[in-house]
């Protein structure tokens, strides 16, 4: 429902509008907010960013918006250009989508009613854009690399202790119906690898389809994914609180089986999770990780705004430890991401600097 809306002209000035929407039993007000000219031209650019609650795009955001100001930029963070809105928002120059109920539990509650000039995203997720996918998108081939921030987490695969398991094996020889978290597409791979299927699990009185809310109750047996950290932001500390709440047993999976999933994850390598990185990890174990998150941009981007971008990330890396996910600069890495195209501007800074040689 609209309630106000109050124009003014000035560049300084904003133009609100405040609806109430319901979420669940919930009822929330959400703004509009018109920042004025926005653009790279005018030094205001608006950046695909996310929640300002520890989401990581929202700290790199934050983290963007602040080394850009020494150089006369005044980034707009639009909070809800997140998940995989980020890159055809910023390819198409296009408006922010409505908010929704989850940015609302998000704790984002205004939209930024402005065009999308570039952002941030995961590396796999940047990549995964711009090439497209077969059969499906061709890509948006107008989008180009600034930097990559180097983020790592883990492929894990955790079980209850007390429930034995110790080997998928034992769970196709005994017919144990276990309460999966985490059930997607590498899981599953895991499951064939070791001949079980998802009808096997459900004839077994087991669930796929286990949720944050009851394994946080005690009602799963394993939990996996590509998101393990020990920090603390809403992506990760799923793995923090089970750990510390139950007893976990953490399995190292035969090699064979981590290349297939390797194969199946354009940004994933294989690695050793140190001990102790969760409770309950005591062993060093050979794994999976992935690391990276992308500030990038269109082909259209004047050439100086992508130079003076990257160069405030760069010259700004060390603010980079401060935030709840400790990312780190690479100057080895900084340039390249699977295949996504350097943009000219940070192409020059990057030479100038030393980090790329012919």
């Amino acid at each position: 429902m609209y309630i106000s809306s109050v124009k003014n002209r000035s560049l300084f000035a904003a133009v609100i509008s405040v609806f109430i929407i319901m979420t669940g039993n919930n009822i929330r007000a959400q703004e509009d907010i018109d920042v004025g000219e926005t653009g790279w031209k005018v030094k205001r650019p608006v950046m695909a960013s996310a929640c300002a609650n520890g989401c990581p795009w929202g700290e790199i955001g934050d983290y963007v918006k602040d080394a850009m100001k020494p150089y006369g930029y005044s980034v707009i963070l639009c909070r809800n250009c997140n998940r995989a809105y980020g890159p055809p928002l910023v390819s198409q120059n296009a408006y922010p989508p409505p908010l929704d109920e989850v940015n609302l539990e998000d704790g984002v509650n205004v939209r930024v009613n402005a065009r999308v000039d570039f952002g941030v995203t995961s590396s796999a997720m940047l990549s995964s854009a711009y090439k497209g996918s077969p059969g499906g998108n061709e890509g948006y081939r107008n989008l180009r690399l600034i930097a990559k921030i180097e983020d790592p987490f883990y492929f894990l695969v955790a079980v209850r202790k007390e429930s034995g398991i110790r080997d998928f094996n034992q769970i196709k020889q005994k017919h144990l119906p276990v309460r999966i978290m985490g059930a997607d597409a590498n899981m599953m791979t895991i499951l064939k690898y070791y001949g079980i299927s998802s009808e096997d699990i459900e004839s077994w009185g087991g669930n796929m389809r286990a949720t944050q809310e009851e394994a946080i109750k005690g009602d799963f047996d394993i939990i996996s994914g590509f998101l393990a950290s020990p920090a603390l932001n809403r992506e990760s500390s799923i793995w923090t609180t089970l750990s510390q709440k139950f007893d976990l047993y953490f399995m190292e999976l035969p090699e064979e089986l981590l290349k297939q999933i390797e194969k199946q994850n354009v940004d994933a390598e294989i690695v050793v999770a140190q001990q102790e990185l969760l409770r309950g990890l005591n062993r060093r174990i050979k794994t999976l990780g992935r690391s990276g998150e992308s500030v990038f941009a269109r082909d259209d981007t004047p050439e100086q705004a992508a130079y003076d971008l990257a160069k405030a990330i760069d010259e700004n890396h060390g603010a980079l430890k401060w935030f709840i996910r400790v990312y780190t600069y690479d100057p080895k890495t900084v340039w390249h991401n699977f295949g996504v195209p350097l943009h000219p501007g940070a192409e020059r800074y990057y030479r100038e600097v030393g980090y790329m040689k012919d």
